[in-house]
């Protein structure tokens, strides 16, 4: 059984993120230089994101992943200063900035839910339209919309009356002043750092979160070819562990060296 840890979501609910390991993480470091927000996506919505997690809880998510399994601190390049920044923070502001927003619109005798879009990343509007239904009911039958998959999702789609994407799309203007831009860092005059906000509803949640995970890919194969030469010489065990593992170890190992180097020293001095 893979280690995984529970996560309580600004929404309320919960679910296990399982263990990043290296290999995976080699893999998410080529999507984020890159840029290929698509590929971002997938691997996370394969690997940590159920479909029916709106954007909000996605973002604490990986967030989340990345503070536990990777580091709890991320360094941000902001008005061209560097700046420390706590990931546990931004999970606090995140908490701090949430707002239920479920909302039911009847229509020619159908229920319809609408919250806030289930999705990660998008490239029509109407993926943004359709990710925000939640549940539609017509007399007794009930469907868990978010939870289908999409050609389950299309085939009611194509079934739905057109007066129900007037409703949608009023919906998503509604809650624009809620959703289009949620502080996470605020601006403090004495560093010269301005805020900085993620866009909700216009992609920006991957944005955000691609140079979250971003990092110096030839100093990651650096890593591996010290710790497999080095730390555990012959040994592929570095792919099975996650980052933060690998540190704390690179961290021990770089401190016995420099131990051993100190007695050297003090012994050809005596």
């Amino acid at each position: 059984m893979i280690f995984n840890v529970e996560v309580e979501l600004p929404s309320g609910k919960k679910c296990r993120v399982r263990e990043l390991t290296n290999r995976e993480y080699l893999t998410l470091i080529k999507f984020a230089q890159n840029k290929d927000f698509i590929g971002l996506t997938a691997f996370f919505e394969d690997i940590y994101i159920e479909p029916h997690l709106h954007i909000f809880d996605r973002l604490y998510l990986l967030i989340y992943v990345r503070m536990i399994y990777i580091d709890s601190s991320i360094t941000l390049n902001l008005d061209s200063k560097d700046i420390d920044i706590s990931l546990d923070t931004l999970l606090d502001k995140l908490e701090a900035n949430y707002v239920d927003l479920e909302k039911k619109f009847k229509e020619n005798n159908i229920e319809i839910t609408l919250d806030i879009p289930c999705l990660t990343y998008y490239n029509q509007i109407e993926d943004l339209y359709i990710s925000t239904i939640k549940c539609i009911k017509l007399q007794d039958n009930v469907v868990e919309f978010n939870t289908l998959n999409k050609t389950d999702q299309q085939e009611i789609i194509n079934h739905l009356p057109a007066s129900i994407f007037n409703i949608i799309k009023n919906y998503i203007i509604d809650i624009q002043d809620n959703l289009l831009q949620v502080n996470l860092i605020e601006e403090n005059k004495t560093l010269g750092v301005q805020n900085l906000d993620v866009n909700i509803l216009n992609n920006g949640v991957m944005q955000f979160i691609n140079s979250l995970y971003s990092t110096d890919l030839k100093g990651f194969y650096t890593l591996i070819y010290m710790f497999q030469n080095t730390i555990l010489p012959g040994s592929n065990y570095f792919f099975e562990m996650s980052p933060i593992e690998t540190q704390i170890i690179v961290n021990a190992h770089k401190k016995r060296v420099s131990e051993e180097n100190k007695k050297l020293q003090n012994q050809n001095q005596g």
